[in-house]
């Protein structure tokens, strides 16, 4: 019976306990929905003689971010390979690497033997071609006749087949050459664009690359940026005369990184092929600027104090960057046209929380 008793004593206790800890957390409630009520604004005679200034919040509609570095190169693909179709005892190259040329301006003059072998394997093929080609339109009316085999005209055609296509890929490769009257050989460009020399210091085969032509418009700055970057840039900052215009965005992520290529807005970059360039992101956003000194914090939340007659309006802001002495913030107060106070904000910060009261 004395412990049935002790029992309800003891679950009496609990009860009252209980119930006195949800008073206390309803009334610690209360008191802070009514402290934040209470500071919804201030008025401005209780900053003192303390200097009271304001300031123009500002709209922005981008922030920059911090600091990245690019390279001037060009997507994989788009340069225009120049393959020797010889070897080469001595290649002397007639422009500076990375110099603008012109289709047809002369890249390199070449020297060695299997280059006269070429030009004269050249000179076979078109002959070749040419007795081929009669061949063939000679006998063609005998197979429409039928006075011929078939076997003997399918060979015939194949030859002649053969011949021409032959012809044409060396053809081709004669378009990168040009001949003088001395039979002095030069590699030319065949298109307009920046030249890329190949480095051919030790050797010098058929087959390998002679040197290379990227179009203007290919040259482009390849950035590799943080994930949060890329999906809200408006465009890359380089200098005040120079800008680039997002063209890409790769859609492989590498880890928390992606590759973006960028193209100058202007002639007034001056990039070079293969220079690393310090860029500065430029995200899109819709929201305001205002000077560091004018944003304070109360109760974990950041505040600024836009002025409102006598008083000063409390505003509840997400700050959202910063840059030299200015913070960049959202609000869900239109704040178009108001002016925040700059000034003093320690001293209203100091007021809110009760420090210097009488």
């Amino acid at each position: 019976m004395l412990l049935s008793l002790t029992k309800k004593m003891s679950n009496t206790v609990n009860s009252q306990y209980t119930l006195f800890s949800v008073l206390v957390i309803v009334l610690f409630q209360i008191s802070t929905v009514f402290a934040s009520e209470t500071f919804q604004s201030v008025s401005l005679s209780q900053l003192g003689d303390f200097e009271v200034t304001f300031s123009n919040v500002k709209e922005v509609d981008s922030i920059k971010g911090q600091s990245l570095f690019g390279e001037v190169s060009y997507k994989p693909g788009e340069n225009y390979s120049v393959i020797l179709p010889f070897d080469a005892q001595r290649i002397s190259y007639r422009i500076e690497n990375g110099s603008f040329v012109n289709k047809g301006d002369t890249i390199a003059t070449v020297e060695g033997y299997d280059v006269h072998h070429f030009i004269d394997g050249f000179k076979s093929t078109r002959q070749i071609l040419k007795a081929s080609e009669e061949h063939y339109q000679t006998n063609k009316p005998y197979f429409q006749n039928k006075t011929i085999q078939s076997s003997q005209w399918l060979e015939i055609t194949k030859d002649y087949f053969e011949a021409k296509l032959n012809f044409e890929h060396i053809q081709h490769q004669m378009s990168f050459l040009h001949i003088d009257e001395n039979e002095k050989i030069t590699l030319i460009s065949p298109k307009i664009g920046v030249v890329k020399v190949a480095n051919l210091a030790h050797s010098k085969l058929t087959g390998e690359l002679a040197f290379e032509i990227i179009a203007k418009d290919s040259i482009k700055v390849k950035v590799t940026t943080p994930l949060f970057y890329a999906s809200n840039l408006s465009h890359l900052f380089v200098t005040p005369e120079c800008n680039l215009h997002i063209d890409s965005l790769e859609k492989i992520a590498d880890k928390f990184h992606q590759i973006l290529w960028a193209s100058p807005k202007s002639t007034d970059c001056n990039l070079t092929l293969g220079q690393m360039v310090k860029v500065i992101p430029i995200q899109k956003m819709t929201g305001y600027k205002t000077s560091k000194s004018a944003v304070f914090e109360f109760e974990n939340k950041n505040y600024i104090a836009i002025k409102s007659g006598d008083v000063a309006s409390l505003i509840t802001i997400e700050l959202i960057g910063a840059n030299n002495d200015e913070y960049y913030f959202t609000a869900n107060t239109d704040l178009k046209n108001k002016q925040v106070l700059s000034s003093s904000t320690s001293i209203l910060q100091g007021r809110l929380l009760g420090l210097g009261a009488e």
